[in-house]
């Protein structure tokens, strides 16, 4: 599976902010405690009771990059502590793209089944990924089901709803549909998008020359345009070949192609 290459944005600002002090040193039993989180360009303290659980900031967005996780614990605050933002590099953007007649921006909303949740890709747990705060914010994970790339992470209200996303164009596939549900959202999710890998099929007659048109078919389906007639000058359509002499006799197709109509004399 295909993981995140995970950054520290908030490296740099950390050194500078705590000026080399080990805040994990200074612990104070009873009292308060600050926990510092650094994202992006913020920096935010917050106070937490000795032994209680700090809130965790929703505020993730850095614009060209995806949140991924915290790194560090805001569980059962026992001393004053740094906690980190982790983010991947955002892919640059891309047109979205759809199976033959689909134009982009087009939101189907469609999905595959009526599952809340898609399963969660197991390489995520070699990861600290960002989590919900049970009862008050949930984490929605997006991600390619055709590779298992991990898309996007948002952080959300518990109870909320998400709009409906985009149908998500990679080069050479169909998109199916979702799995999961981003309505409602009460529980951590993961929604996964689902493809058909595609193949373009051309044809074109080599008696006349003409181009005959194009089909994009599934992975393993057939493909078929009627060949010119051109019986008036004495031939007739014989087969499809490839430039390098495989006949395709029709069935299952696995690759782009370009066939070929040959001819021979009545």
């Amino acid at each position: 599976m295909k993981k995140a290459v995970v950054c520290l944005l908030s490296v740099a600002l950390s050194a500078t902010v705590l000026g080399g002090v080990d805040v994990a040193a200074r612990s104070r039993k009873g009292g308060t405690h600050n926990v510092t989180y650094i994202y992006g360009l913020k920096t935010v303290t917050v106070p937490v009771a000795h032994g209680q659980n700090a809130p965790v900031p929703t505020d993730t967005y850095v614009p060209g990059y995806n949140f991924v996780s915290w790194v560090g614990n805001a569980l059962n605050v026992t001393e004053d502590r740094v906690i980190l933002g982790a983010y991947s590099k955002e892919a640059p953007p891309q047109p979205y793209c759809y199976f033959e007649t689909y134009t982009g921006g087009y939101r189907s909303g469609r999905k595959i089944n009526g599952n809340k949740s898609a399963p969660f890709e197991p390489w995520w747990s070699t990861i600290n990924m960002q989590k919900g705060v049970p009862g008050k914010t949930c984490a929605v994970y997006w991600y390619n089901g055709h590779n298992g790339e991990l898309w996007k992470t948002d952080i959300v209200p518990y109870g909320s709803s998400l709009p409906t996303p985009d149908d998500p164009c990679i080069a050479g596939y169909e998109f199916m549909g979702w799995e999961g549900d981003w309505t409602n959202i009460t529980e951590d999710r993961a929604i996964k998008a689902w493809y058909f890998r595609t193949h373009k099929i051309h044809f074109v007659c080599d008696f006349c020359g003409e181009d005959l048109g194009e089909r994009t078919i599934h992975d393993g389906d057939g493909a078929w345009i009627d060949p010119h007639d051109h019986g008036d000058k004495g031939v007739k359509f014989d087969h499809y070949v490839t430039s390098d002499g495989w006949v395709y006799e029709g069935g299952g197709l696995t690759k782009d192609l370009c066939l070929h109509a040959t001819y021979k004399n009545k």
